[in-house]
């Protein structure tokens, strides 16, 4: 960690963003109510019709509060937090329309919130967390270590432990047990380490879903066989399962899905929820009952995520093979025009046709062993050296701050701008709107302007220009200084509303 990284992740992660949103607390509230609560009504992922819906009733209870914010349509809402990497907006294969799930990020701004406030409440365990520290390291050496002499010692510490409990429980002896306080230390130490486990998934679906597109990228550039096509899928496949994720994941899915493994976790379960010293934590409680089923849901999406990697292999092959076919039709055709050209042309000059006309088909056999085939063999890699390019580290630093303190234009207020400029008046000149609405993001807000314009189908004269003063600063110093640019003259008329908010397709930032 450096300072560099902390200015770069505090400027350009979308964690901080939501954390630091005007409507960030009733955006926090609303997705941990909908993805994160222990009821039975939540889930991992919802249909837009049923997230919009949930996010109208939450917009009424706003109102019957009497508070003023989240006045949008909620389709919008989603569409910016989708925008703004706080959803996953996607497509199922057994659904017509999108779904939206928690992000890594959303699911950061919720555990920090969740932590913070729950921490003066809360018991704070440090017997129980110590415990769990020098477990793992114990289990660490002892599972990392391939010496046998050394496994059987520690084997046999262990029963000789074993032994001299059972011993001392035979003779009378009186069995130790945990303090009611030690109970629900340990216990909410397992419901913090749940929350995490279940918060990471998002993070491994990340992962998967990066090595996917790269894989569709690479199937489709141009030449590309179906074996190259076919190879490509099958390493990223390979890479899934051996990096660090891949391996903890395939190890938890084998573990979860076995079924003694799920009757002995359920049965743990359902002796911990009926502790007498866990009887006034009926939310934590909740949340540890509905582990099963959350976990095996949460293990089936990443699956499913994974899946998606075949499915747009198959897609990619079957577009292919759609081309060859498309190709072949046309050489078809190309050879029956050409025929239809050639009978036409012998018709009109009374010649006779041509004694010789056809194709040359080879027909003699040769005969092959398959034996005699070779095995397949990787095809050959060259080694190239890398180019050597020397970087300015504080130029790219530099240069990293300006991106990340971009700022985003908020096209819907823009819209509204105009719409309450031209109440009044039919049209208002761009720097008449400037002189009540001032530029707030810099000379790109500008360029926005007449991108709206050019959309929503205002006048831009091309042939009369206009001066206007706008002010930029330094995504460094943040210092100002004022610049005078000349645009085209754009004069906004009064529209109707619903012309105002067209399709669009790329905007800018």
């Amino acid at each position: 960690m450096n300072l560099d990284a902390i200015l770069t992740f505090l400027e350009s992660s979308p964690t901080i963003r939501l954390l630091k949103a005007d409507l960030g607390p009733f955006v926090i509230f609303f997705l941990r109510r909908a993805f994160k609560s222990d009821s039975e009504d939540s889930a991992i992922s919802f249909s837009h019709d049923e997230l919009a819906s949930r996010l109208q009733v939450f917009q009424d209870e706003l109102r019957d509060e009497e508070r003023a914010e989240m006045l949008g349509s909620a389709d919008r809402y989603l569409r910016e937090w989708s925008d703004a990497g706080w959803l996953r907006r996607f497509l199922p294969a057994d659904s017509t329309g999108p779904h939206y799930q928690l992000t890594r990020y959303s699911e950061d701004a919720i555990r920090i919130v969740d932590a913070a406030l729950n921490r003066d409440t809360r018991l704070v365990g440090t017997e129980s967390r110590l415990r769990l520290v020098i477990d793992t390291l114990v289990d660490l050496v002892r599972g990392a270590s391939p010496d046998p002499d050394r496994r059987m010692k520690d084997l046999l510490d262990q029963r000789k432990r074993i032994d001299e409990q059972i011993a001392a429980i035979r003779g009378g002896g009186e069995v130790e047990t945990y303090h009611p306080a030690q109970i629900r230390e340990r216990f909410y130490t397992a419901v913090d380490l749940l929350k995490t486990l279940q918060s990471d998934f998002r993070a491994v679906e990340d992962r998967f879903e990066a090595i996917g597109r790269q894989v569709q990228r690479e199937a489709i550039k141009d030449d590309r066989r179906r074996g190259e096509i076919l190879a490509t899928a099958l390493d990223a496949e390979d890479l899934i399962k051996q990096q660090d994720e891949g391996v903890s994941f395939d190890a938890f899915v084998a573990f979860l899905f076995a079924p003694q493994a799920q009757a002995k976790l359920r049965e743990t379960i359902a002796e911990v929820t009926h502790l007498d010293a866990l009887t006034g934590e009926r939310a934590a409680v909740q949340h540890i009952r509905a582990m099963v089923p959350s976990l095996l849901a949460e293990a089936d999406n990443v699956l499913r995520q994974t899946g998606r990697l075949s499915q747009t292999l198959r897609r990619l092959l079957d577009d292919q093979s759609a081309g060859h076919r498309k190709r072949t039709a046309e050489v078809l055709r190309e050879i029956r025009t050409l025929a239809s050209r050639l009978k036409h042309h012998v018709a009109e000059s009374d010649q006779p046709p041509p004694s010789e006309i056809g194709l040359t088909v080879e027909t003699s056999i040769g005969l092959a062993s398959p034996f005699a085939r070779p095995f397949w063999t990787p095809p050959q890699v060259f080694e190239t050296t890398p180019e050597t390019r020397v970087v300015d580290l504080e130029t790219a630093r530099r240069e990293a701050r300006k991106l990340a303190g971009m700022k985003r234009l908020e096209w819907d207020r823009m819209r509204e701008a105009i719409a309450h400029a031209t109440g009044n008046s039919p049209s208002v000149r761009l720097s008449q709107l400037l002189q009540s609405r001032p530029l707030n993001v810099g000379i790109i807000e500008l360029v926005g302007w007449i991108q709206i314009a050019h959309e929503d189908g205002h006048r831009i004269d091309r042939d009369a220009t206009e001066e206007i003063r706008v002010t930029t600063e330094d995504a460094i110093t943040g210092q100002k200084r004022p610049l005078r640019v000349r645009v085209p003259l754009v004069t906004f008329h009064r529209t109707n509303e619903k012309a105002t908010k067209p399709i669009r397709t790329k905007r800018p930032r």
